[in-house]
């Protein structure tokens, strides 16, 4: 299934854009193929079709639009996005001196910026930095030479769809664990009362697909929320502007 996204779209697209989705429905895969087996041989084409018909390019749009929606409901919880909050004066994620750091470099790189940590104008020193942002974002485009702010930038990516999506996927757990529950109980016989009725359907398959279903809705409802959301975002701040130490 990979292969046949790696050979359709970008390595970013499918990380941080189809996981989440993925992540989301795996309880329903694994649900179906243990009560239905021969769906396996569909999944295949089921994948082909979708991608030919651009269903796949539908869904990351779509899954792209609810994140930014989600993003710029947090940005404005939070101040601003952590790209700029981190730089700010009044911001004690960084040290003093750290920011000093990163202000002479960028001033070396981006001419007539004139980045000052004791600037009396914040919102013209918020915007300063907003642009420093958009310049670092096009001077790191190397994913190769620039691997590790790649990798918070995906993660960052992948952190909001999933929360942007998080609803969806609590319902698909929660269908998903009754569908098996419901399943297990027709074969073990518990609702048939019949001396016919057997477990002959039932097979270990289910037991993982229901303990999933339930780490799934877990993580879903206690895990997957802003904050989750805003120790990557700032992650990959961090990382963006590390790169001002590399020289």
């Amino acid at each position: 299934m990979l292969e046949q996204l790696n050979k359709h779209f970008d390595h970013y697209s499918i990380h941080a854009r189809f996981m989440p989705a993925f992540f989301i429905f795996l309880p329903l895969v694994l649900t179906t193929i243990a009560w239905c087996p021969e769906s396996t041989t569909a999944l295949g084409g089921a994948m082909t079709f979708l991608i030919s018909f651009g269903v796949m390019s539908f869904l990351s749009a779509v899954i792209s639009n609810m994140g930014n929606d989600i993003q710029k409901v947090y940005f404005e919880r939070w101040g601003g996005a952590p790209t700029t909050t981190l730089l700010m004066p009044e911001s004690d994620e960084l040290d003093r001196y750290t920011k000093q750091r990163y202000f002479k470099w960028l001033n070396s790189k981006i001419p007539d910026i004139n980045l000052l940590l004791d600037s009396d104008d914040k919102s013209d020193l918020q915007q300063k930095i907003r642009s420093t942002t958009n310049f670092l974002r096009e001077y790191t485009r190397d994913t190769k030479k620039y691997s590790a702010v790649y990798r918070d930038n995906v993660a960052y990516g992948f952190s909001r769809n999933l929360v942007a999506i998080r609803y969806i996927g609590i319902a698909v757990s929660i269908i998903s664990l009754l569908i098996n529950v419901s399943a297990i109980l027709l074969s073990a016989g518990l609702w048939l009362h019949s001396e016919t009725s057997s477990a002959g359907g039932f097979g270990p398959l289910g037991i993982v697909a229901i303990v999933v279903s339930v780490i799934s809705m877990v993580l879903l409802v206690f895990v997957t929320n802003e904050r989750f959301v805003k120790q990557r975002a700032f992650r990959y701040a961090r990382s963006l502007y590390e790169v001002c130490e590399m020289g």
